[in-house]
């Protein structure tokens, strides 16, 4: 059986951006891309008008940014998903972007895998954000030197292989090193191991 479709709305004011992401998403098959805005006041409207399961929000916009923008419309649709996308992951855009209701939050230099995983765990009703609190987004235990070389692997999209070889490690030391990851973080994989990496601020873009 096919998984469902998952109904995408793109919000971004660089055409180049929203083109480069309906054109991924459309190689994965189960998403349907239903509207692209440019600017926060698009947003309200079509939202309203598609009811996207998923929105991914360009912070930095023109004008109504995205994260008033995010206030405004879960104010009208408490219920609604969003990634926030950015350029950069500053610690007080990202705890705004939590506070304002966002599920998650990712540079848009990220490899297009971790999207892709963030939108179906998103549209499966899953917040990234679960596991942090806006007060303390820069708290987080502390990883050793050799796991924040692990995690930035993982944020390049390498696998316990690749970043095996890369470190010159063996493949079970690896894995040691991930589990040992998303236990301090307090996640259940890898790509809520990146996106609470860049949240509190332990990756940098």
């Amino acid at each position: 059986m096919s998984p469902p479709t998952i109904k995408v709305m793109i919000a971004d004011d660089h055409s180049l951006v929203r083109v480069g992401l309906a054109s991924m998403l459309a190689s994965e098959g189960n998403f349907d891309v239903v509207a692209e805005a440019r600017n926060g006041a698009e947003v309200l409207d079509l939202y309203r008008q598609h009811q996207p399961d998923v929105l991914i929000l360009d912070v930095r916009m023109p004008g109504l940014d995205g994260i008033e923008t995010l206030r405004r419309l879960r104010a009208e649709y408490p219920a609604a998903k969003a990634i926030m996308l950015s350029t950069a992951k500053l610690e007080d855009e990202v705890a705004q972007a939590m506070d304002a209701g966002a599920y998650g939050f990712l540079s848009k230099s990220e490899q297009p895998s971790v999207l892709v995983t963030m939108i179906r765990k998103v549209a499966d009703g899953e917040s990234l954000f679960s596991a942090i609190k806006s007060r303390d987004v820069r708290e987080h235990e502390p990883l050793s030197p050799r796991e924040l070389e692990v995690l930035q692997c993982i944020a390049l999209g390498h696998s316990s292989q690749q970043i095996a070889d890369e470190l010159f490690l063996s493949i079970h030391t690896v894995k040691m090193y991930v589990k040992g990851i998303l236990s301090k973080l307090h996640t259940k994989d890898r790509a809520g191991a990146v996106a609470i990496g860049f949240a509190k601020g332990i990756l940098k873009v």
